[in-house]
């Protein structure tokens, strides 16, 4: 067996060393935590994730995407390796590591060329735009969806080859896997056209013939993202510009693929539309004329450029801003697939190079892993990463307000003024900077500029969350009658906000209404039972009507959920006391933490 594996390893040395050192470049991302860009919605703060509830990921859908496979695949991470976020940093690589050999075997099978099949491994496996799909725990969609998709190309070829039935239904299976991992897994048919051309090398309508079930399910699919897509507001009316504004644009974005394949230096997980002027227009319309020639010359001279040429512009297709989603004209990680394509064509340009096969190879090997092993850097915390897009873009607004918040969460909060007042400085209509300024405000106890800027936030748009957080302001301030309108406005239209809820309860322990606030919190705890705010509070309530044996409850509970809650620790040791126990451990923690009136009970009870 040892015999049987050195040699495999040496017929397969080149092969061997590209999956090391891509291993070696991505491994960076094991020591990196997650972003706060979807990954919190995704996985860390979800709780279908968490419980493993397969009804529920079944039937929701998540960030604008209908993806169960994917949330199965995020459960299943969770159950091994919970918030430990090396494990599911580990798995995007693991599973970007197997889409390197997939695209080893199908450029075997596909060209019968070692040269050709290693160079699109080692172009796939550590191009720098990879990193974004690979380091980004969220993106788990697209490393899955690629890997279904890849798996069920190989499986097509078998069927060209045998004219099996049973291959024809697994490459049917795998397609199926790959939409429901991601829905833009949709043109996996027109690249099982592609293939048909590059194994035929002559085009046929004939070839659309067998691809008919997979374009009923792809437009099964279609229809059902543009709904979630619309559901979960990703649908970017702003960006809802005349169709030849759009073509001039798609033109535009295809020649910054491009450049950014040939060259991938100054990545950035955002790149903004440019400004709308003729310049941008014309650029994109010769490129898209551009693109149409070099088809034409492929479809006449070489039939397999032609394909390859249409794999990538089939797999770019969803993401040219054709339909206005998000925020980006183009983005790393909607080339994850198209850069197959690109790859491909370089080991054909590179097998009628005089030079030998293992020059190319350690020369593409050394470009990519240097400038991928430089960017994985950006990666190391979100707040490194959005300061590398503000450092680029220095007027991009979500980059400054995702800034601004994360800052926010640091406990930076000077820098975060700075931050969100540039955001809403550079993009004055847009709510969720006012927003994010008024929680920062509200944080610091700046409860009349928190009013504002919450005010500020709802006259452009009725956001749910500024009415919540609004109520919270004004409950701050005393102003119970606004906080319990705001509140009521929210409930009215969310009954399940648990912050709403959480304002009404505050207001009704306030006015010593015990029941009715003991009511909100058990809502509150029902909708999320991992705050330990909330817990804290109807802990107080439990204490006022004298049921302390469920306030100690609540505050073991509370004190679970955060350790350094010290006020928790010092009212657990006076339910303590009325229950005739030892308060001492509770009071001496939070005397130690600062906490005032702990010292003085420590004091009277303990001394």
């Amino acid at each position: 067996m040892p015999e049987r594996i050195t040699k495999v390893l040496k017929e397969n040395a080149i092969l061997c060393l590209v999956l090391l050192t891509g291993l070696l470049v991505y491994s960076r991302f094991l020591f990196y935590s997650h972003i706060s860009w979807d990954d919190p919605e995704m996985l860390f703060r979800n709780k279908d994730v968490r419980d493993f509830d397969l009804k529920a990921i079944f039937t929701n859908h998540y960030v604008g995407n209908y993806i169960p496979i994917t949330m199965l695949f995020h459960s299943l991470a969770w159950f091994l390796f919970g918030n430990a976020d090396w494990g599911h940093h580990l798995l995007n690589i693991l599973l970007h590591t197997i889409n390197a050999f997939l695209v080893y075997r199908l450029g075997k099978k596909l060209f019968k060329s070692e040269t050709i099949s290693l160079t699109g491994c080692i172009v796939f496996f550590i191009h720098p735009l990879q990193i974004e799909s690979v380091g980004w725990i969220s993106e788990l969609k697209n490393v899955l969806s690629t890997t279904f998709s890849l798996a069920g190309l190989i499986w097509y070829l078998n069927y060209l080859e045998k004219k099996s039935q049973q291959n024809y239904l697994i490459t049917f299976l795998f397609f199926s896997l790959a939409c429901l991992s991601k829905p833009s897994a949709v043109t996996f048919p027109l690249s099982l056209v592609c293939l048909d051309v590059i194994v035929q090398q002559k085009i046929s309508f004939r070839f659309l013939l067998n691809k008919i079930p997979f374009l009923i399910l792809s437009i099964v699919f279609g229809l059902v993202n543009i709904k979630t897509q619309s559901a979960d507001q990703f649908i970017n009316h702003a960006h809802e510009f005349p169709w030849y504004q759009r073509f001039g644009f798609s033109g535009y974005a295809l020649m910054k693929y491009f450049i950014l394949f040939l060259a991938p230096v100054n990545l950035s997980v955002i790149y903004p539309y440019p400004d709308v002027k003729w310049s941008v227009f014309i650029v994109g319309f010769i490129i898209l004329l551009s693109v149409v020639f070099l088809l034409l010359l492929f479809r006449k001279k070489n039939q397999t450029l032609f394909a390859l040429l249409l794999f990538v512009l089939f797999n770019l297709i969803l993401v040219l801003q054709f339909l206005p989603f998000g925020e980006v004209l183009y983005a790393d990680r909607y080339f994850y697939v198209p850069v197959i394509g690109l790859a491909w064509m370089i080991g054909i340009f590179g097998e009628k190079l005089s030079l030998r096969p293992i020059i190319l190879y350690l020369v593409l090997l050394l470009y990519f892993s240097v400038l991928s092993f430089a960017r994985t850097g950006t990666w190391k915390s979100a707040m490194s990463l959005y300061e590398d897009i503000i450092k680029k873009y220095p007027d991009q607004f979500v980059a400054l307000n995702s800034a601004g918040v994360e800052s926010m969460f640091l406990n930076e909060d000077e820098k975060a003024l700075g931050y969100l007042n540039k955001a809403v400085s550079v993009a004055p209509k847009n709510y969720k900077g006012y927003y994010n300024r008024g929680l920062l405000y509200l944080k610091n106890g700046k409860t009349e500029d928190a009013i504002k800027s919450f005010n500020q936030s709802l006259a452009i748009y009725p956001y749910s969350k500024a009415y919540a957080a609004r109520a919270a302001a004004y409950y701050s301030a005393g102003d119970l009658p606004k906080a319990m309108n705001d509140a009521n406005y929210v409930l009215q239209r969310e009954p399940e906000n648990a912050k709403a809820h959480f304002v009404l309860a505050n207001c009704y322990n306030d006015l010593n209404k015990l029941d009715e606030a003991l009511k909100e919190y058990n809502r509150c705890i029902t909708i999320n039972g991992e705050e330990a705010d909330f817990y804290f509070k109807r802990a107080i309530v439990f204490g006022k009507k004298q049921d302390f044996k469920s306030c100690l409850d609540d505050l073991d509970l509370c004190i679970y959920f955060r350790g350094d809650y010290y006020e928790a620790y010092y009212w657990r040791g006076v339910a303590k006391v009325n229950l005739n126990q030892n308060p001492c451990e509770d009071l001496i923690v939070a005397a130690r933490n600062n906490f005032d009136p702990a010292v003085k009970a420590y004091h009277k009870y303990c001394k």
